[in-house]
């Protein structure tokens, strides 16, 4: 084994993931590679300083984009290349690196590279929200796609009414609704479908002008704020940000036909 190949192998080793004929001729190439074994011994030291950092749990946000990562690299794994691609560079290996890539971007409470910093606080709460429809087994309380039997079920479990309607017409059906926290107050989600994508949909009463639906894009979702109708709405999402304000534009008609 040549130096800069077991030089490679030393991550791959530190972390178990060698076959034990691997580790042997890792080791018995040790011998005679003396910066192979400095590497060696300064990844071990960086293992042991992971180890020992405060273990805290990622917010649902990072979580949600580690797993979009991982799932990439999955799908660009072509299996006709597995033969040839070393070891230290298989999807698991990638996957390894990733997280620990993004996770130091999250010490100290800083997440790096993300969009909109000013306004990342609200943004997060709204995507947070989301995530917790589209990741469970029962994303809505009260399933119905009639907004008679959805509007009613709020009552006694928030502090207002919210507005109800079903856009199965423009490709939005309604799915049903669900109470959450938003910024420390219990608020209404609607949640509707576009194709195989859930849409969140929080609201509460705001006594602000109307005001257009302004689209964004954060951490790969489609994000839609906007007043209506005494109304302010944020809509949350993983469709394009075209669909998004299409689903906006129909919410505002239906909310004017019904006046």
């Amino acid at each position: 084994m040549d130096c800069p190949t077991c030089e490679a192998m030393v991550d791959a080793y530190v972390d178990g993931e060698l076959s034990a004929q691997e580790s042997v001729e890792f080791e018995r190439a040790l011998e005679s590679c003396p910066q192979c074994r400095r590497r060696l011994e300064e990844a071990r030291a960086v293992s042991r300083l992971l180890r020992e950092l405060p273990v805290e749990r990622a917010p649902d946000l990072l979580r949600a984009r580690i797993e979009r990562e991982l799932r990439a690299i999955s799908g660009q794994a072509a299996p006709r290349r597995a033969r040839t691609t070393p070891h230290w560079m298989k999807p698991a290996a990638l996957a390894a690196s990733l997280l620990v890539a993004v996770s130091i971007g999250w010490v100290g409470g800083t997440f790096t590279g993300r969009e909109n910093a000013g306004s990342a606080v609200g943004d997060e709460q709204l995507v947070a929200t989301y995530l917790r429809v589209a990741s469970s087994d029962h994303p809505v309380d009260v399933a119905s796609t009639d907004r008679h039997t959805v509007k009613p079920w709020f009552a006694g479990r928030i502090d207002y009414s919210p507005p109800v309607h079903d856009l199965t017409s423009a490709g939005f059906p309604l799915e049903g609704g669900r109470v959450d926290v938003v910024a420390g107050r219990k608020v209404s989600v609607l949640v509707y479908r576009h194709n195989q994508h859930r849409l969140a949909l929080s609201l509460w009463p705001d006594a602000g002008p109307d005001t257009a639906p302004k689209v964004v894009e954060h951490a790969g979702f489609a994000l839609a704020e906007w007043r209506h109708g005494g109304f302010a709405l944020h809509a949350v999402s993983d469709v394009a940000p075209d669909e998004m304000a299409s689903f906006a534009q129909a919410l505002d008609r239906a909310t004017g036909e019904e006046r």
